[in-house]
């Protein structure tokens, strides 16, 4: 498709026909054929405008009733242009879904988005995450500095990439490389601590292991977070230095899973840590709330660059390089979003926030 000669270049190829020089030499200067430059002479000639005229082009092939049964399902969910493509052909109107997305792109300016998953959240869970974010509505980042998030997370052995995002762009379909998928991939599980300037070493669950407290307690919390707490180092790699310039002021934070919450576990915490969050004071059901949850979604976005792994230990690699290079910057401002994370779950009463 030729591009379309903009205005200022109509108006110069006017002034250098008037200035004698002929139609064809002119459509040679600006790349068109000789007969559109002739088309702006005349127009020019007549005195009409070289602009482009209102209305010109193809007209849309929709019609009234069709606008109206699109515009009703704006907002709604399960609503893709293939099914209301559908739904008007079902009353009798034969436009394509690339003719729906069209007139949904560019006459109602809408885009296409797919819904966020979020925690079903009942009023309980809303008024105890209302009470933990009210007793803390005036922390500064400063306090929330002190903070030892914890977690553990699922990753996905073999990893494949993402069909949405991943585009190879070639002349022939049949060029295109083919992705190895398995068809029932294994889960990895891990646990992890981060501070506003470090992390621990990421432990990785082995294959079929259930945290139970005994676990939790002996190769989680007394040698991964242990030896993360008593490092000395104030520089080095993020799993290297120091959590915190003060110790002794480490509030240490972990969710409500049942290891983490039983008897033993609760009593062993109350021994080892000055300041702890016990049990009931970390509401339930709010992971939006703990920004150990926006570094796994980095880790993940990390790891899908890589090439999908080929045997059990190219995982195992993978998630520990990626959480070996998180920059303190990166953990550093991921803290001080605390405070604005607080605010909005009381604006929404207790509400999701989002990640």
């Amino acid at each position: 498709m030729v591009k379309e000669a903009s205005l200022a270049v109509r108006n110069q190829a006017i002034g250098m026909l008037k200035a004698g020089q002929t139609q064809k030499s002119v459509a040679i200067h600006f790349g068109t054929n000789v007969r559109t430059v002739r088309r702006w002479w005349l127009r020019a000639y007549c005195g009409n405008s070289l602009e482009n005229r209102q209305g010109r082009g193809r007209k849309p092939a929709i019609g009234k009733v069709p606008k109206i049964v699109i515009a009703k399902t704006l907002g709604k969910k399960m609503k893709s242009t293939r099914k209301i493509s559908q739904l008007l052909k079902s009353k009798g109107f034969q436009l394509s879904h690339v003719t729906v997305h069209t007139y949904l792109r560019k006459n109602l300016g809408v885009k296409p988005y797919k819904p966020q998953l979020q925690p079903k959240l009942t009023e309980k869970h809303k008024f105890a995450r209302l009470t933990f974010c009210l007793a803390r509505k005036n922390w500064s980042i400063n306090d929330w500095r002190n903070v030892l998030f914890s977690d553990e997370s699922p990753f996905e052995l073999y990893h494949s990439p993402n069909r949405q995002n991943d585009r190879v762009w070639l002349a022939d379909r049949e060029k295109v490389v083919p992705t190895e998928k398995v068809k029932f991939p294994g889960k990895l599980q891990v646990w992890g601590m981060m501070s506003y300037n470090g992390l621990s070493n990421l432990h990785i669950i082995p294959s079929g292991q259930t945290v139970t407290t005994i676990y939790n307690l002996e190769e989680v919390l007394k040698k991964t977070m242990m030896s993360a707490m008593h490092r000395d180092r104030d520089t080095g790699a993020v799993t290297e230095r120091k959590l915190l310039s003060d110790m002794w002021a480490a509030i240490f934070q972990q969710d409500g899973a049942p290891a983490h919450t039983s008897k033993k576990t609760q009593e062993w915490l109350g021994e080892n840590f000055q300041n702890f969050w016990p049990k009931g004071i970390w509401p339930a059901n709010s992971p939006d709330l703990s920004p150990i949850e926006n570094l796994w979604s980095i880790i993940q976005t990390a790891i899908n660059s890589f090439q999908p792994a080929t045997n059990l230990k190219t995982p195992e690699k993978q998630l520990i390089s990626a959480w070996r290079h998180i920059s303190p910057e990166v953990l550093d401002k991921l803290i001080a979003s605390m405070p604005d994370r607080i605010s909005k779950c009381i604006q929404l009463k207790g509400g999701y926030i989002g990640k």
